[in-house]
């Protein structure tokens, strides 16, 4: 029997966010496996919070490790996009690469973490979100791309280093059903993200 950890943010621990009768990407989890799923994940929480306060709540022993996290640091970073100062291209990209140095940082150290317990490792990319229907981050839908694009190439260097395999999420949230709000999982979106992690439990057991 897998033991399977989950850790991240909101696109795991989505509970909040769907229906009364609707099922969080954990209970969809529990409704495909009998497999052993502890749920660490908290809404809200940055790759800091996983260093903090999720790295420490792992069993001793597990035989899978799916780790979903970042999009709230880009959240934190994402309005210098609404900058209004006349800046070179040089100089935003500049910008950009100062912002995700120190998360690259965290999320290697977590994935080294990670790879302590000598289990499988999925790391899951960022999604780009459905921000064209929401009214804070609409203007910068099309921009931010480029940061989520900056991020997920720190997903997949990462698990080339630690041999982790890669869940490319903007391939499974590809409508606005899949997400309950701009930025979180739907109750379809979160069967479409468990049904992907069951899979590769199952193939990599």
């Amino acid at each position: 029997m897998a033991v399977v950890n989950l850790l991240g943010d909101s696109i795991i621990d989505n509970k909040v966010y769907v229906g009364p009768h609707e099922l969080s990407v954990t209970e969809h989890l529990h409704n495909l496996t009998d497999d052993v799923i502890n749920s660490i994940a908290v809404d809200g929480h940055t790759t800091k919070d996983v260093i903090h306060a999720q790295l420490d709540k792992l069993p001793y022993y597990s035989t899978h490790q799916v780790l979903s996290i970042g999009g709230n640091d880009l959240l934190q970073n994402m309005f210098f996009l609404k900058n209004t100062e006349q800046l070179t291209a040089n100089e935003v990209f500049e910008q950009s690469v100062g912002i995700m140095a120190p998360i690259k940082r965290r999320y290697q150290t977590i994935v080294e973490k990670l790879s302590l317990q000598n289990s499988n490792i999925l790391l899951c990319t960022v999604y780009e979100g459905n921000l064209l229907n929401d009214p804070l981050l609409y203007d910068i839908a099309l921009s931010s791309k480029a940061m989520v694009s900056m991020l997920n190439d720190i997903v997949y260097s990462t698990a080339n280093t630690y041999n982790a395999e890669v869940l490319e999420l903007r391939n499974i949230f590809t409508k606005p059903k899949d997400y309950a709000n701009p930025i979180e999982p739907s109750h379809i979106g979160g069967s479409k993200f468990a049904l992907e992690i069951n899979d590769w439990i199952q193939e990599s057991a």
